[in-house]
């Protein structure tokens, strides 16, 4: 699934610069609840998932974080605000406390701070590996493909995005039959057909020369 924001046009705030990091992961759900947001992503889980890495103090790790994208007088802006950590099922409060939750700070993220994303207004969200918050570490370089959605209410509203389709193998044609080749039975019974449809043709032609012109003579001619 391709990103729904081209990431070379997005200005970054406050997390490292993401934009030329290769989407590994693919996400596949994402829930913006009334208690927090809960995301899910091909490399989440399992002997693939993006490793974890340190955080403030000895024993702490997180995983991954999650990006706001939001279009503000035209322009995109993007950071990774909210961390996860392994097996933390949702993170992030409510969606109308955004705004004061995951952007609050004007040093650090103007102008995004203060635009409370509108009911229905087209939001982008993605994940990266690591800690983005405060351009934090990661030990790989990897992302997420980048999805656009409509903004909930209160309530929130939960959005799933499909796999990539398997591509289908193009149709192959069956191939045509082999040419006959020269000097064998084949080629010379094409060349006895080609001379007898030749020899018809001028037969046909004289007999039809030899009608006409006893057709001119009176003569009737039933055919």
């Amino acid at each position: 699934m391709p990103d729904a924001i081209d990431l070379s046009t997005v200005t970054i705030l406050n997390s490292p610069d993401v934009r030329a990091w290769p989407a590994t992961a693919l996400l596949t759900r994402l829930e913006l609840r009334p208690t927090g947001v809960h995301v899910e992503f091909t490399k989440r889980d399992g002997a693939d998932s993006w490793p974890d890495v340190p955080f403030i103090t000895d024993g702490e790790k997180l995983q991954y974080t999650l990006w706001i994208a939001l279009k503000i007088a035209g322009q995109w802006y993007a950071s990774g605000c909210i961390q996860f950590w392994r097996g933390l099922n949702e993170n992030g409060g409510p969606p109308p406390d955004y705004a004061n939750n995951w952007y609050y700070d004007a040093t650090r993220w103007r102008p995004m701070t203060a635009h409370q994303p509108a009911v229905g207004e087209s939001v982008g969200f993605f994940v990266t590996a690591g800690n983005a918050r405060n351009n934090g570490a990661s030990v790989v370089h990897e992302r997420s493909n980048v999805v656009l959605v409509a903004f909930p209410d209160i309530k929130g509203q939960t959005y799933t995005f499909d796999a990539l389709p398997v591509p289908i193998p193009p149709a192959v044609d069956d191939p045509p039959p082999p040419l006959p080749v020269a000097g064998s039975s084949e080629d010379a019974l094409l060349a006895e057909l080609i001379l007898a449809l030749k020899q018809t043709t001028t037969a046909v032609n004289a007999l039809n020369t030899r009608i006409d012109a006893l057709k001119m003579t009176g003569l009737r001619v039933h055919l």
